[in-house]
């Protein structure tokens, strides 16, 4: 009987160790290009739900300054005509317990009309302010709050409309 080579029976402890080896270095590279991907698209999603409120906020508050007929300064408070009944009412803006709130009064004397003045107009808000710039341009600036990160915004809206002041704070 003949005598088989040591190396034709199978594979030595050497090649076995080296193929594991190379296997298992290529499960770490799937593994980290899965977990960037992952964290790409968390990224992306925050990046999403910024974006999408910064662009609710700025359109609506531009369609309602340029829907205004008249812009009112009173107490250094901003008032815009409201979009259902720009006639009777006015809206103000105002940050309060976390929440950005729209209330509406008479557009007489701009007191609060009573039930219904007040209504939540959007969360994820952290600070606002609807104010005058220099040249009367209505300046929105306000701080979103997306999966605990704050992302501070600003914008300006030119309107071309004559700003009424009700008193001499301004």
């Amino acid at each position: 009987m003949k005598k088989k080579p040591f190396n034709e029976d199978g594979y030595s402890l050497i090649e076995a160790i080296m193929a594991l080896m190379v296997i298992a270095l290529v499960l770490v590279m799937l593994l980290t290009g899965l977990v960037f991907v992952n964290s790409i698209h968390d990224k992306a999603q925050i990046n999403q739900k910024v974006a999408y409120n910064e662009r609710y906020l700025n359109l609506f508050f531009q369609k309602q300054v340029l829907k205004s007929e008249r812009i009112i300064v009173k107490h250094n408070r901003v008032y815009l005509q409201d979009l259902d009944s720009p006639d009777s009412f006015y809206n103000f803006y105002q940050y309060q317990y976390g929440l950005l709130r729209r209330f509406k009064v008479d557009n007489i004397k701009f007191n609060l009309i009573g039930g219904g003045e007040n209504s939540q107009f959007s969360d994820n808000i952290r600070s606002f302010a609807l104010t005058l710039g220099p040249h009367n341009e209505i300046v929105l600036e306000y701080t979103l709050a997306v999966d605990g990160q704050s992302y501070q915004r600003k914008t300006t809206i030119q309107h071309g409309k004559t700003v009424e002041f009700l008193d001499k704070a301004y």
